[in-house]
C-alpha cells in the first residue's frame, strides 16, 4: 500500500517536472533563437532494493519508480528576414559562440550589433567571438558576411564567426546555452536574417493538458492509497 503511495508520488514530481518544461517554453515563445525544452519519462524497476537509475526521484525507493528528464531539442525554428546586416542566423546545426565575463556560452539569437567600441555584440551586451575565441571588432561602413561565417568590412576579411556543435546543452537563460564544443558545425549563416523559436504554441498547449491530467490522476491515486492505509491502520487497531 505504501508502495503504491511512493509511485504515485514520484509521477506527480515528474508531471510537475514537465510542466515546468512546458511553461518556459511558452514564456519563450516570441524568443529569437530560442530552443524548447523536451520531456521524457519512463517507469524502472529496483536493482537489488535501489534504483537502477542515478537520476531516480528518490535514490533509497524500495519500489518501483517514475525516472524523467528534460533535454534540449535543438531542432530548426522558421528564419525571418530583416535586412540587417548585423542580424544572423543559422540554417543547419551550430551555435554562436558569446563571451560573460571571463566564460564562454553559446546562443542561437543572432541579433547583434555594435557598441560603441565596434565589437560585435549580443542585445544583452555579450561579445561574440571569432573561431580564435577572440572578440570580434566591425569597424567600417559596408559589412559583408558570408555563409562560412568569414567577415568582410569594407572589402577585407576582418575575422571568421566561431559556429560549433555542441554535447550536453544545458540551458542557463532564454536563448543562452551552456555544454561540450564538439568541433566546427556544418550550419551556414544568413546575414540579414533571425531565426525564430522552435516552439510550436498548440503542441505546447496539448502537452500542458495532459501533464495536468496525468498530476491529477497521480493525485487521485495517492489519495485513495491513503484512504486504505488509514482504513487499516483503524480496522487493525480495532483487533
Amino acid at each position: 500500500m505504501y508502495k503504491g503511495i511512493y509511485i504515485s508520488m514520484t509521477g506527480m514530481f515528474m508531471r510537475e517536472n514537465e510542466l515546468s518544461a512546458v511553461s518556459h517554453n511558452l514564456a519563450n515563445i516570441n524568443t529569437t533563437g530560442y530552443k524548447r525544452k523536451q520531456f521524457a519519462s519512463t517507469l524502472y524497476p529496483l536493482l537489488s532494493g535501489r534504483p537502477t537509475e542515478r537520476n531516480a526521484i528518490y535514490l533509497d525507493a524500495r519500489a518501483q519508480t517514475y525516472f524523467g528528464t528534460q533535454f534540449i531539442d535543438t531542432s530548426q525554428g522558421n528564419l525571418k528576414q530583416t535586412g540587417n546586416p548585423f542580424e544572423l542566423a543559422v540554417q543547419g546545426e551550430g551555435f554562436f559562440a558569446v563571451q560573460r565575463g571571463q566564460k564562454i556560452f553559446y546562443t542561437r539569437e543572432g541579433s547583434f550589433t555594435r557598441d560603441r567600441d565596434n565589437f560585435l555584440i549580443t542585445q544583452s551586451g555579450l561579445r561574440v567571438l571569432d573561431e580564435n575565441n577572440n572578440p570580434i571588432v566591425i569597424d567600417g561602413t559596408r559589412i559583408e558576411i558570408g555563409n562560412d561565417g568569414t567577415i568582410f568590412v569594407d572589402g577585407n576579411q576582418v575575422a571568421k564567426i566561431k559556429l560549433v556543435k555542441l554535447n550536453n546543452i544545458r540551458h542557463v537563460g532564454q536563448s543562452l546555452y551552456e555544454g561540450n564544443e564538439a568541433g566546427q558545425a556544418d550550419g551556414q549563416i544568413f546575414q540579414g536574417w533571425i531565426e525564430s523559436s522552435n516552439v510550436n504554441p498548440l503542441n505546447e498547449l496539448v502537452n500542458m493538458i495532459q501533464a495536468i491530467r496525468n498530476f491529477e490522476f497521480a493525485q487521485r491515486i495517492t489519495t485513495n492509497f491513503d484512504q486504505l492505509a488509514q482504513r487499516a491502520v483503524s480496522e487493525i487497531a480495532r483487533l
